[in-house]
């Protein structure tokens, strides 16, 4: 299984520049031979990022039928991955520049 595979697999989703972008943001090459000692908790970190990219996407028609993410079960299962991994939210540090 390739890293790209197991993201898939833990979130579901496929919308290859998004997987593409969360994959690079955390270091981790999608067609790597996915090791789960190795690459667990950034494949997870990944997952929660993409979470967090899924809450904000507009609602999506084709004909009648709907798809909307559910933003707060989004970013609460993303907040959740990340504690249990342990990644605390991004804090913003230093002085204001106003």
């Amino acid at each position: 299984m390739t890293i790209l595979q197991a993201l898939q697999s833990l979130a579901e989703y496929d919308n290859d520049n998004l997987l593409a972008k969360v994959l690079a943001d955390n270091s981790l090459t999608p067609a790597d031979t996915y090791v789960s000692a190795t690459h667990k908790n950034k494949v997870y970190s990944a997952v929660a990022d993409l979470y967090d990219a899924m809450a904000v996407l507009p609602e999506f028609k084709d004909g009648s039928s709907t798809n909307k993410w559910d933003s707060k079960a989004l970013r609460a299962e993303a907040n959740s991955i990340r504690r249990r991994i342990g990644i605390g939210k991004a804090t913003i540090s230093g002085a204001s520049i106003w």
